[in-house]
């Protein structure tokens, strides 16, 4: 059964942070065995690791629904990765293996790959090809605390859907961030590799709520 929750579980998530299921949408559990050909208990169980994580709310009485985040829990998921990633790559770059950062190039020549070859679902790749490029540097940190806690708000921020926010000069400015921080790990310069994380995420943070708030605050 475990690998049956798993499963749900994954598939769930995934459309959640792909924007198939959008903030707010209702996650019945009848639709859900329905469409993935599954007991309930599978379901169940998926539904409370994505509400652990922030991406599900569940209501008493009512049920389970996608995680409507407001302008101020935007802020405050931001601030923290901002606070704790900058560490990781600070920690990254004191103790990565040659092997982690070629990895972390190899990243920023994929998300380069996927912005030329513009696929229909582009915005989609790049979402994961982020992620991946940040749980790189969160590995290379080897601290796994920190990691926890910042895969937690990741799966937040993750519900958001950032990149299809965001414009082709955000996309081009995040690929210049990536490779920036690629090299300042592969020199082993942790200030600069915390710096340019902080900035990174900064400036992250007001793109995205620029364009999907404008000047409202929740």
């Amino acid at each position: 059964m475990a690998g049956a929750d798993d499963s749900v579980y994954s598939v769930v998530r995934g459309r959640i942070v792909s924007g198939a299921y959008p903030p707010g949408q209702h996650l019945l559990e009848s639709v859900l065995t329905e469409e993935l050909g599954v007991s309930r208990s599978p379901v169940r169980a998926a539904l409370r690791r994505l509400t652990e994580e922030s991406l599900v709310i569940t209501e008493p009485h009512r049920g389970a629904f996608v995680a409507q985040l407001t302008r101020s829990d935007i802020d405050e998921v931001f601030d923290l990765r901002q606070t704790l990633e900058s560490k990781a790559a600070g920690l990254a770059a004191i103790i990565r293996s040659d092997d982690e950062a070629d990895a972390l190039f190899e990243s920023v020549r994929t998300m380069e790959a996927i912005i030329e070859a513009r696929s229909p679902s582009y915005r989609a790749e790049l979402l994961t090809n982020n992620q991946e490029f940040h749980d790189l540097i969160l590995a290379a940190a080897r601290a796994p605390r920190l990691v926890q806690i910042v895969r937690t708000l990741t799966a937040a921020s993750l519900s958001l859907g950032t990149f299809y926010y965001y414009s082709d000069e955000d996309i081009a400015r995040s690929v210049a961030f990536h490779r920036d921080l690629a090299v300042a790990i592969l020199k082993q310069h942790p200030e600069v590799a915390a710096a340019l994380m902080a900035a990174h995420l900064g400036i992250a943070h007001h793109a995205f709520v620029d364009r999907r708030f404008g000047d409202a605050r929740a």
